[in-house]
């Protein structure tokens, strides 16, 4: 049986020359904006086969996803409660 993978959650800002290009987001991170900054949640379903065919190599902890997300240009990248990114969600 196969160890389900958890939802990692994570709060950070974009601080670069270029703007912020949606389109370069793979599939298996979901991310989302508001007043303080990027929500960032990964999507373990699609993250699991993208690893297990190859075209995901990573860490699957919370530190070897930061090191993937700054490669997009996401900085000050700090875990949060899956909670914390939800809430909104769970009330509308």
């Amino acid at each position: 049986m196969q160890k389900n993978t958890p939802i990692y959650c994570f709060r950070a800002t974009w601080k670069s020359e270029s703007k912020f290009d949606t389109n370069m987001i793979p599939e298996w991170i979901c991310v989302e904006t508001n007043w303080q900054g990027y929500k960032i949640s990964t999507v373990p379903w699609i993250a699991d086969v993208a690893v297990t065919i190859g075209i995901l190599n990573i860490e699957n902890t919370p530190y070897g996803w930061i090191s993937y997300l700054k490669k997009f240009g996401f900085q000050d990248i700090k875990q949060v409660t899956c909670e914390d990114i939800f809430e909104e969600k769970l009330y509308s």
